[in-house]
Parts: structure tokens; sequence; C-alpha cells
């Protein structure tokens, strides 16, 4: 598992969902996107079939689940940091 930051400030959706803000937090067992009121999303990471990083994104594949898009709200460099983070779980 990545040693590094567990949380990220981030926007989010699902398929074609509308983005949501909040923060993406990585746990043990699954990836925690959460937002204001009751936006949330738990990836579980033994799902995870790919993690993609490219233009200014980055897309988590899922078995049997719509691909997830996800954009950094903090500091350059930490949606890379972000996907290496996801990628090493995986």
């Amino acid at each position: 598992m990545h040693m590094g930051r567990r949380s990220y400030a981030i926007w989010w959706n699902e398929g074609n969902d509308p983005k949501r803000v909040g923060k993406l937090e990585i746990a043990p067992a699954h990836a925690l996107l959460s937002g204001n009121g009751s936006a949330r999303l738990a990836v579980v990471l033994d799902d995870i079939t790919a993690v993609e990083y490219r233009r200014r994104e980055v897309r988590i594949d899922r078995r049997h689940a719509t691909p997830v898009r996800i954009g950094s709200l903090d500091a350059p460099g930490t949606l890379l940091e972000l996907a290496h983070a996801l990628d090493s779980c995986c």
C-alpha cells in the first residue's frame, strides 16, 4: 500500500452522472468518495481493473460497474500522486 497521503480534495462523476465535489480517502479495502449531503461512493480496491491518468483526470475502471472519473481540487501534482496510490492498491 502506498504510504503517502490518504485524503484528497477532488471532483468525481460516475458514468454520465453530474460532477460531485468532495474528498477521496484511501482505506485498506476501499476508496471512499464523499461530498456535501448524501453524495458518497465506495470503490472496493479489489474491484479496480485499471487506473489511467490523462488530460488532468484519473479514470478508474471497475469490475461490473461504471467507470469513475476524478479530477483534483488540490495542489498541482496531486492527481498524479492519487493515480499512483490507487494503482499500487490494485
